[in-house]
């Protein structure tokens, strides 16, 4: 029973701090760099497998959730690493946890993004036509991608702010610097077709 009241304790905060950082990103990242209920990164894991297993009965031609989810566990944990690391030869003190739940939360954009595109295929499966409504369609896709790429950069950048405290033009510079690192590894997943889109 204890169990059962811890884990909707965290599932309720997981949706709660996924509203907050619709509305208030700025103060739900602050929260959320100081959580300690580990039970919340469970659940932001189980729904990115929980969107894997669907995408493999969806599509055919994917790779089976167990090999992308270990893709995803690889590329995420080596993420945070990195700026981890990054942030430890500047101040010593910082500690791993931060950059766990926050980097975490930040997920959400992205697995939004896959779960609006597997939407999408079931509505509207391609190939799709170049007429008015398909014109029309490509806008409003592309207005929510763009959308959601901007939320994406937003909390990024505030993961990496309240888990390293450090200030814009460092964590510019990190970001920079993790990008020409894994810019590699995001074209090999591309190329074998594991991630179109890194899901980090």
């Amino acid at each position: 029973m204890k169990l059962i009241t811890e884990i909707l304790t965290s599932l309720f905060f997981v949706f709660y701090y996924l509203i907050q950082l619709i509305f208030y990103p700025y103060q739900a990242m602050r929260k959320i760099s100081q959580e300690k209920d580990e039970n919340q990164i469970y659940l932001v894991f189980f729904l990115v497998f929980l969107y894997l297993k669907f995408a493999y009965f969806l599509k055919n031609d994917t790779y089976p959730a167990t090999i992308l989810f270990a893709v995803f566990l690889i590329v995420f944990l080596s993420t945070i690493s990195f700026f981890y690391f990054l942030s430890k030869f500047f101040n010593k003190k910082i500690k791993f946890r931060p950059f766990v739940f926050t980097f975490s939360y930040a997920l959400f954009p992205t697995l939004i993004w896959y779960g609006f595109n597997s939407l999408l295929y079931i509505l509207l499966p391609p190939p799709r036509t170049s007429s008015i409504l398909g014109i029309s369609f490509s806008l409003f896709y592309l207005t929510i991608s763009f959308s959601l790429l901007f939320w994406k950069v937003i909390l990024s950048y505030l993961a990496i702010r309240f888990s390293s405290g450090f200030h814009f033009f460092r964590i510019f510079y990190f970001i920079l610097l993790y990008f020409l690192t894994f810019l590699p590894i995001f074209l090999l997943l591309n190329y074998f077709r594991l991630f179109y889109v890194p899901m980090v």
